[in-house]
């Protein structure tokens, strides 16, 4: 007779975990009770409950419009940050002519002074172009920092103008 009790114990385990037939109600799912949710679970089923209420009519237009001023961001974006690479570069060429011109002075200076002043001199030259050259570097990553900055700015609004946009929707339909 045991194999009798085994089968009932499979047969109510069958019958416990069977769910409820859900109705359908058109398009839209069947929300559960927000209090039977944890409450990070809670806010998302919020969420979702006022999308489903927004208004479809006009909402293609709306994202049409978002999606078409996040690309007008990144394009400005990307046009400041190609702007501002330009901006170093053309820095970059500008010291490096600055520098050669030093160079031939220096060489010239050292012709006229003699071997033996010039030696004297090597220390104080080299102690100056160290220094010139962190000065451009620091220069150089400045313009960089300040154009890259610029571009983050340029995105950092659009992400802050979309998410005032869907707070304003959500607010509407709230």
């Amino acid at each position: 007779m045991p194999i009798p009790k085994m089968a009932s114990k499979k047969a109510a385990a069958k019958a416990a975990t069977r769910k409820a037939p859900v109705r359908k109600t058109g398009a839209r799912r069947a929300v559960p009770p927000v209090s039977a949710a944890p409450p990070d679970e809670r806010s998302l089923q919020e969420l979702l409950g006022r999308l489903g209420r927004l208004e479809l009519a006009g909402l293609a237009g709306r994202l049409v419009e978002g999606w078409r001023k996040d690309l007008q961001a990144l394009m400005a974006a990307s046009q400041r940050s190609y702007a501002g690479l330009q901006e170093v570069v053309a820095r970059q060429t500008a010291q490096i002519k600055d520098a050669a011109g030093e160079l031939r002075s220096v060489g010239m200076a050292m012709g006229v002074a003699g071997a033996s002043e010039s030696v004297r001199r090597l220390d104080d030259l080299a102690v100056g172009a160290l220094q010139l050259a962190l000065n451009d570097i620091r220069e150089l990553s400045d313009m960089a920092a300040k154009s890259q900055r610029e571009a983050y700015e340029l995105v950092q609004r659009r992400v802050a103008e979309n998410l005032d946009e869907v707070q304003s929707a959500l607010r509407k339909d709230g």
